[in-house]
């Protein structure tokens, strides 16, 4: 049997279990990732690429489904230390990642004090290291999906 061309990946975020994760996903241009969660769990995120022999800095693409920290958090750290990775996100989601100053603030209003234990630092995300998810992403079919959030974008696989 054909292994299926995503593996999820749980961030353990604060620790628990099946509570925030993400997906290693095979593309047309190798290993991408489908979410990232916040910076908080980068380390979770580095070891559960390690278990599947692979290195953060092999991954090309980082695929959003939406802008929220759980899923998208930690895609300005990223892009800093691995400044050739793209990440794709609806045309709503991009302007926030260029500049989360709004949505920090916001945030920061909501969770107070815990902010910085549950998300970590949000660093922007270089412009040209943005792309706006299109029809097609690197050859993943792509595809407004709103409901949880308004900007929430899905991809399927041709599996």
């Amino acid at each position: 049997m054909t292994p299926p061309p995503w593996t999820p990946i749980d961030l353990l975020h604060l620790g628990a279990t099946r509570n925030v994760g993400c997906y290693l996903v095979e593309t047309d241009d190798g290993p991408a990732l489908f979410d990232c969660g916040p910076t908080t769990c980068l380390p979770a995120l580095k070891a559960g690429l390690a278990g599947r022999g692979l290195e953060l800095g092999e991954i090309r693409h980082l695929l959003l489904s939406h802008i929220h920290f759980d899923h998208a958090g930690a895609a300005g750290a990223l892009v800093r230390e691995y400044p050739a990775l793209q990440v794709h996100v609806s045309g709503v989601g991009a302007p926030h990642l260029i500049d989360p100053t709004r949505l920090e603030a916001s945030a920061r209003r909501l969770y107070g004090d815990t902010f910085d234990g549950l998300w970590g630092e949000l660093v922007p995300v270089p412009a040209e290291n943005v792309r706006v998810a299109g029809d097609n992403v690197v050859g993943l079919e792509c595809f407004p999906s709103t409901g949880h959030a308004s900007h929430h974008v899905s991809m399927l696989h041709d599996d």
